[in-house]
């Protein structure tokens, strides 16, 4: 599965794997969209084609304007050299070719990362990439109230890695979830993405709002992340899902 840091905490790929039976490793970055996970989905589709790629949804790295886009370039600078990276940096900003002339700029902040997931990328990496969070919320420091509704605006470079998807991964079946939030989600907010899916025939799975989380604190670390109790539970609520679109074996 790839996404930000909710990938990384919520989805436990040793569940899917025993209920499933598929391998299964969580690919989640922190503070990082689809931008990010668009590299990185090309350079693996280099290799090998994944029977199934989990794609959670954040819609602030994934789908808004607003946030700058350089810094979802950090991650794969080390991999400038590699087939169609060049063009992503190009997406973003066409003065990045002369800075990555420069290996100081390259692997600037992310050299001692590098090291440590060549020495010993597993145990780097956590449980197959998963991490999960101890501990529940503070009920007495939320408010349920909402803040009022914004303006949403998409960002349309985001919009347009997200159409390019399904071609770049061929014969890779991909599924789209949003996993649950404390205070729920707007759907404004990630509507663009259900009516891709909805013309692709893409399977998208949205907790973004579901009951048995909403407002649930012994789910939850903080507003946006679930503990490990609640990564656990959604992620057997998850392959009930998969199941039931005919993703891995049967019980």
């Amino acid at each position: 599965m790839f996404g930000s840091s909710r990938a990384i905490h919520h989805y436990n790929p040793q569940i899917i794997e025993d209920s499933l039976g598929m391998s299964c490793y969580n690919c989640g970055q922190d503070g990082n969209g689809i931008i990010l996970n668009y590299g990185r989905l090309m350079m693996i589709g280099h290799r090998y084609a994944p029977k199934v790629i989990l794609l959670d949804v954040l819609p602030g790295f994934d789908l808004l304007a607003g946030d700058d886009n350089h810094k979802y370039l950090g991650w794969l600078r080390a991999y400038y050299d590699r087939e169609g990276i060049p063009q992503i940096f190009a997406s973003v900003d066409k003065t990045e070719k002369y800075k990555m002339m420069s290996n100081l700029y390259r692997y600037n902040s992310r050299f001692v990362q590098i090291v440590s997931d060549c020495v010993r990328p597993l145990q780097a990496s956590g449980i197959k990439g998963y991490r999960p969070l101890e501990g529940e919320m503070d009920s007495m420091k939320v408010s349920k109230k909402k803040a009022a509704r914004q303006e949403v605006t998409f960002d349309s470079l985001k919009l347009g890695y997200w159409g390019r998807l399904t071609p770049l991964m061929g014969s890779s079946r991909i599924v789209v979830v949003i996993s649950p939030t404390w205070d729920g989600m707007d759907r404004a907010e990630y509507l663009p993405i259900e009516r891709m899916c909805k013309e692709k025939g893409l399977p998208f799975i949205n907790f973004a709002d579901d009951p048995k989380y909403l407002h649930n604190y012994a789910y939850f670390k903080d507003g946006a992340h679930l503990n490990s109790r609640g990564a656990d539970e959604f992620t057997r609520d998850l392959v009930a899902e998969l199941r039931r679109i005919d993703i891995g074996k049967k019980d």
